[in-house]
């Protein structure tokens, strides 16, 4: 991504944006602007390669033909100001092109990715017969935890069969949630806590155990959503992150007073599988969790829809008319 954006100097100079380097016979004159960076710092910043007003610079000083800087003269001047501001002072053209070059920025961050995820159970008959109703295009690959990932925006049918094969399953929960582009997030988590005593052991007075630990059991699914190019289909890379507990551990540490003294610990198996997916804007991807109750199966459903937030301020505008 960030190759991309210093990338965006060759376009502007390709559409006639790129200034010349001013002639130091007859200086032009001098405009002071100060331009909020925070709109495409910060999170969705560090997704597209702009972690800080430093990237910024550098994108500036290659894409536009600025002028030699010195700070404290009356020449052209760039200032990182306090709150993620960035103060230039440049000719009223270089102006233009830095505003337009800071906008072309805001907008590859202004792209977010609405994820509405949805959990099924299943018995191991109603598994089988769910895997069998999913559309033979899209189906994933023989050990994969991807089911089906439909990558073709027109195989709408095929997607809605898919579906209403996953509410045949008993729900278990469903979840909205909006993500940065290019940035990992967990998309769906059911984790409940278990706790225990760690010692002294049960046979040692109850105030000297101290308080009780705690241990996550269930599932989270990690994401990393990214959005293409053409701004059409979504890449996402699943992990799962799930534990199980399978007992308690024991260990004799001692003995204090003639009574033993036992450190106590959960037996915790991790469980998880990773896969990746493309699919069209408003596709469906069909994960299967390595954990799950006895005897069942679960299902993770997602849909990714590509959020545009200056499309969004678009709609909005044009509703108020």
């Amino acid at each position: 991504m960030l190759r991309q954006l210093f990338a965006l100097g060759a376009v502007f100079a390709a559409a006639g944006l790129a200034a010349a380097q001013p002639d130091p016979k007859k200086p032009a004159d001098l405009v002071t602007k100060v331009y909020d960076l925070r709109p495409i710092l910060g999170e969705k910043g560090r997704a597209n390669g702009i972690p800080d007003v430093d990237a910024v610079v550098k994108v500036i000083l290659e894409s536009v033909a600025v002028g030699e800087l010195k700070p404290g003269t009356d020449g052209p001047q760039l200032v990182e100001r306090d709150g993620g501001r960035l103060e230039v002072r440049a000719a009223a053209k270089v102006q233009g092109e830095v505003a337009d070059l800071i906008e072309a920025l805001r907008r590859l961050a202004d792209v977010a990715i609405d994820v509405t995820v949805e959990v099924a159970e299943f018995d191991a008959a109603g598994f089988e017969a769910f895997a069998k109703a999913l559309p033979k295009e899209g189906k994933g690959k023989p050990g994969s935890p991807i089911l089906y990932a439909e990558a073709d925006d027109a195989a709408v049918e095929k997607q809605i069969a898919a579906v209403m094969a996953v509410k045949a399953g008993r729900a278990v929960q469903r979840s909205d949630g909006r993500f940065v582009n290019g940035a990992e997030g967990a998309f769906s988590a059911r984790q409940a806590v278990r706790t225990y005593q760690p010692g002294p052991g049960p046979v040692a007075a109850k105030e000297r155990a101290g308080p009780p630990q705690f241990v996550k059991e269930g599932f989270k699914l990690v994401g990393l959503p990214v959005v293409s190019a053409d701004r059409r289909f979504v890449r996402l890379k699943l992990t799962e992150q799930s534990a199980v507990v399978t007992g308690v551990t024991e260990r004799e540490l001692g003995e204090v007073g003639g009574q033993k003294v036992v450190a106590r610990s959960p037996a915790v198996d991790d469980l998880g599988a990773a896969g990746s997916a493309v699919v069209a804007d408003g596709g469906l991807v069909v994960f299967r969790l390595a954990y799950a109750p006895k005897d069942k199966v679960w299902v993770v459903a997602l849909r990714p829809t590509i959020f545009i937030q200056s499309e969004e301020d678009i709609r909005k505008a044009d509703g108020k008319k």
